[in-house]
């Protein structure tokens, strides 16, 4: 006969604020830098070993990999596997190795009295990127300006188009959120600051865009998308942020060029 005292303790869960968010958005992290490191570990291996099988598939293929629009086609076929890589990455280290929750990672709902996070976040970004681009201006000119991650025939081809839309607007906003902040972020926040976990995160995030003209303005971006993070406890709000970064971008390259 079972009893009360027969019954396993449950775990506590954090309380709610009156609007929905955690006190602590840190509570259920189970993962730390050790797993991070890890992380990037896997994720640099990636990056050497899918652009290498993309480029062997696209010899066997007999595709021309020295024309640049060739060029360009395998580069983003080839950015679909990784950016399924760096979510297969932080599933296989928090998911599968610690049990952990979805809303351990961030995806919990965004409080409608915080809905306007994302917009600040957002204009923020874009206030630091022109910020960043008219020093740079005045000290070198267009050595140190901004470059678009796009390559430069993406536009000359209605399926490279979609492509990359695809890319920047639903994978990358999703993918690149649950990797650099509710899991890079989410476990240097472990160990470090607020400011030293927003720092290495940003800057881990303003490197994978690989260029070099783009890591000082994306790591300021990257901080504050962390920073829209931890203050609303829910990684839709850096989401929302992301797409809408990349959107605005997305657009005003597609009509400038």
């Amino acid at each position: 006969m079972s009893s009360e005292y027969d019954q396993p303790e449950q775990p506590e869960r954090p309380e709610q604020q009156p609007d929905g968010q955690r006190h602590d958005w840190r509570e259920g992290i189970a993962w730390g830098p050790r797993e991070v490191v890890q992380g990037i570990a896997l994720a640099a291996a990636a990056v050497i070993f899918i652009p290498v099988a993309a480029l062997v598939v696209a010899a066997a293929a007999g595709i021309d990999v020295t024309d640049s629009k060739r060029a360009t086609e395998v580069s983003l076929a080839a950015s679909l596997p990784f950016e399924a890589a760096l979510f297969a990455i932080v599933v296989a280290l928090t998911v599968f190795k610690y049990h952990s929750r979805w809303s351990d990672l961030g995806f919990r709902p965004l409080a409608l009295s915080r809905a306007w996070v994302p917009a600040v976040v957002v204009i923020g970004a874009f206030v630091a990127v022109e910020a960043y681009a008219i020093v740079a201006d005045a000290i070198g000119g267009n050595k140190f300006l901004p470059k678009s991650t796009l390559g430069e025939d993406v536009f000359d081809e209605k399926a490279f188009v979609v492509l990359a839309g695809i890319l920047a607007l639903a994978m990358a906003p999703l993918v690149e959120e649950t990797f650099f902040r509710g899991f890079v972020f989410g476990g240097l926040s472990k160990r470090f600051s607020f400011l030293g976990a927003a720092l290495i995160s940003g800057f881990l995030f303003s490197l994978a865009h690989g260029q070099p003209t783009t890591l000082i303005p994306f790591t300021v971006v990257g901080m504050l998308f962390a920073a829209g993070y931890a203050y609303t406890g829910s990684l839709w709000t850096t989401i929302a942020a992301h797409f809408t970064f990349n959107l605005i971008s997305f657009t005003v390259t597609f009509a400038t060029r």
